[in-house]
């Protein structure tokens, strides 16, 4: 759209955003005009600049006065002082942004890393870092529906510290509590890689197995964990004997729920402390006390001798 020259000299035509093409060849005319009066009128004391030396004015070029000139090189200073400074807030209004992403990233990264410590912390036991009993059930809950006619069921091995009320009460809770975490890593480094050590509360363990269920596998791992837990332990200027009680119970077919068979094991477990036995399968002399579904796998009692 065309411009008169004089509504532009006047700055009419001007805005405060980034000058139009039309803007800018009428600029371009006031420079060629501009230089005209420079050499022909003597502003330079009869020395004009060389590289203006053959400046002619274009034919289509309105005749611009000095005077004119002067008031359209001020509205241009006065455009590129707003340009200026709506770089300037531009540049502030971007930096502030970025500041701004940057905190709500690490906000959010704070966010998640609490809602991990919350999740870490409410599925896991504080003093020993072991998995604990929730987390058991969700992770048993899981294997027992994946449990089917090709799929060889969870086994559970519910594990009880012998007289452990004794070294709370000799020794203090300081002891005990050492004693817990020594022997959550001694059954965490006894396990095969892949089953599940948890601290269920108190000095109460338990081990959730994959993919094993036969009792010759079973009572070997027992008793590698039975020797594990068994073997002295020093603290400080202590020397201890600590000796577990191992319940097994294993999955024999669907229906099973993880709540069941965690309690078939806890009532193997106290068969085997009745009879210091050391380890028990869920059998009948555990049954005899514990009501249980028969989805339970109930071989003939076997005790370790």
């Amino acid at each position: 759209m065309a411009i008169n020259h004089r509504q532009f000299l006047s700055g009419k035509a001007l805005t405060v955003t980034w000058p139009t093409a039309v803007q800018v060849r009428h600029w371009s005319q006031v420079f060629r005009a501009l230089r005209v009066q420079w050499i022909y009128r003597g502003l330079y004391n009869g020395n004009p600049l060389p590289q203006l030396a053959c400046a002619t004015r274009a034919p289509s070029d309105p005749d611009f006065s000095v005077p004119e000139c002067v008031a359209a090189l001020e509205m241009l200073h006065q455009a590129l002082e707003r340009e200026t400074a709506q770089r300037q807030e531009l540049e502030r209004a971007f930096h502030d942004a970025r500041t701004a992403l940057a905190q709500a990233e690490a906000d959010l990264a704070c966010v998640r890393s609490g809602e991990r410590h919350a999740r870490h912390q409410a599925l896991h036991d504080d003093l020993t870092a072991l998995p604990n009993r929730r987390h058991l059930l969700q992770q048993l809950g899981h294997a027992l529906a994946r449990h089917g006619p090709n799929n060889t069921g969870p086994t559970v091995l519910y594990l009880d510290l012998d007289d452990f009320k004794a070294v709370n009460d000799t020794h203090g809770h300081g002891v005990g509590d050492e004693v817990l975490r020594i022997t959550a890593a001694r059954l965490s480094a006894a396990v095969r890689h892949g089953d599940m050590v948890v601290r269920l509360g108190g000095d109460e363990f338990a081990c959730l197995l994959q993919g094993v269920a036969d009792p010759a596998p079973l009572r070997q791992l027992c008793a590698k964990l039975l020797d594990a837990v068994s073997c002295p332990m020093k603290i400080d200027s202590l020397q201890l004997l600590v000796r577990p009680s191992i319940g097994i119970a294993t999955c024999s077919r669907p229906g099973t729920t993880a709540e069941n068979l965690l309690s078939c094991a806890d009532a193997a477990m106290y068969a085997a402390k009745r009879g210091r036995s050391g380890f028990a399968f869920y059998g009948e002399s555990a049954a005899s006390e514990f009501t249980a579904t028969s989805s339970c796998n109930i071989p003939n009692a076997s005790a370790r001798h």
